[in-house]
């Protein structure tokens, strides 16, 4: 065989999963245009209650391919809660959430772990021994933070070794807290005092602030921001 022959090989997959991922994208992206969803809760509530009792698979479906859509996942979840109230509208959210994660971890660990795998072990060469042992946790905190970043850390835990068991431990539990606090949120919007609202925001303030308790981190953040402060500039006082 051939070197070019070789590395068609080894770049068909990405290729057709290149393929795959921009027709479902347009096609996603059609969609949103025909059905007239925009970035907003009350966007995203009347578009949904127009499916009656369809409307949580309807639901369900929008978490699980909010990246096609270009919707983001805090608005999707508090909607939930102006949809169903917080207590259906959580188990939805945290549903959805866990399905497009297990999509993204497989999509990454069948097209992408074989390609991507190697060139991470050689530059960390111990890679997949830690990210088995500190990845779930990662997964989890980036999940349950209202402010986590979800699809790169879904698609990493396909690239690594951990488990489809261990994935959903650490997935599924985060999700629900995340899709939780937001649908609680949303749902307060629609009561008739604020003080709803204002413990909802609360409570947001103090999940998102909860990671700082740890001492290791916020010495970390503090390096950080005193390298930061004392960094050389290129700028010559006059």
């Amino acid at each position: 065989m051939s070197s070019t022959s070789a590395r068609w090989q080894k770049l068909r997959r990405p290729a057709l999963y290149l393929v795959i991922v921009g027709c479902a994208f347009g096609a996603a992206q059609l969609l949103r245009q025909r059905v007239g969803i925009e970035l907003s809760a009350e966007s995203i509530q009347a578009s949904v209650s127009k499916l009656g009792l369809w409307a949580p698979v309807g639901y369900v479906v929008l978490v699980m391919f909010r990246q096609l859509m270009i919707l983001p996942s805090m608005i999707l979840l508090a909607s939930a809660g102006l949809l169903f109230g917080a207590p259906v509208g959580a188990a939805l959210g945290g549903l959805g959430i866990t399905l497009n994660a297990f999509t993204l971890f497989g999509t990454a660990r069948l097209l992408g772990r074989d390609a991507i795998l190697p060139r991470i072990r050689e530059k960390f060469p111990d890679f997949e021994k830690r990210s088995e042992t500190a990845g779930p946790w990662a997964i989890a905190l980036m999940t349950a933070h209202p402010l986590g970043v979800l699809t790169p850390f879904h698609m990493a835990g396909g690239v690594t070794g951990i488990s489809v068991f261990r994935f959903f431990l650490a997935v599924g539990p985060a999700a629900l807290f995340r899709a939780t606090y937001f649908a609680f949120f949303g749902a307060s919007l629609l009561a008739e005092n604020t003080a709803g609202i204002w413990i909802a925001s609360a409570i947001l303030v103090a999940v998102a602030g909860l990671p700082l308790l740890h001492p290791g981190l916020r010495a970390r953040l503090m390096k950080n921001v005193r390298s930061q402060s004392t960094e050389p500039t290129d700028e010559t006082p006059s």
